[in-house]
């Protein structure tokens, strides 16, 4: 499967840039980077961001920009998170950012309906990315890899947020 987001267009680039640097403004030295007015897609770009920035895990990333949506501080689910990342460590399992989507999607919800929208988020990852686990995404084509860790946190949250309903609000 070929995931939607494979190739960007000169201007979806240029948008990625500016998200890009918009995001490194909002990253400091501190990871509680989250705004309660920030939508689902400044969300993600985020998520990416501290990913790439190797500030957190997928996982952890993950679980970072959605810290809202569960009575947990920050620190308690990155460190809850803080194993779930590669794969399981292995590069061969669930990846770590759709993991982390999955247990804020438990959390969000105290238990009720979390399997249908832990499905939901897996469909829509699988959609946007071509895959779910860490082997699949890591392999490359063309030289690639199917689809870049930081691409696999924003689609998570992006994958959480269908899911939720979260789409343009908080």
């Amino acid at each position: 499967m070929t995931p939607k987001n494979r190739t960007e267009s000169k201007e979806e680039k240029r948008n990625n840039k500016n998200i890009t640097n918009d995001c490194l403004n909002t990253i400091k030295t501190n990871i509680k980077v989250v705004d309660l007015h920030m939508n689902i897609n400044d969300r993600a770009c985020v998520a990416a961001e501290l990913k790439r920035s190797g500030k957190c895990n997928c996982a952890q990333a993950v679980v970072t920009v959605l810290t809202d949506q569960t009575g947990l501080s920050e620190d308690e689910l990155r460190n809850a998170a803080s194993g779930f990342c590669a794969g399981m460590g292995t590069m061969e399992a669930t990846c770590g950012a759709l993991i982390g989507a999955g247990m804020i999607a438990g959390l969000a919800t105290n238990g009720s309906g979390t399997l249908r929208y832990t499905r939901q988020i897996i469909t829509s990852f699988k959609e946007l990315c071509g895959a779910t686990t860490c082997k699949e995404l890591k392999s490359t084509v063309n030289g690639r890899p199917l689809c870049p860790c930081d691409m696999c946190v924003k689609n998570a949250v992006l994958a959480y947020g269908d899911a939720l309903g979260l789409k343009d609000n908080k």
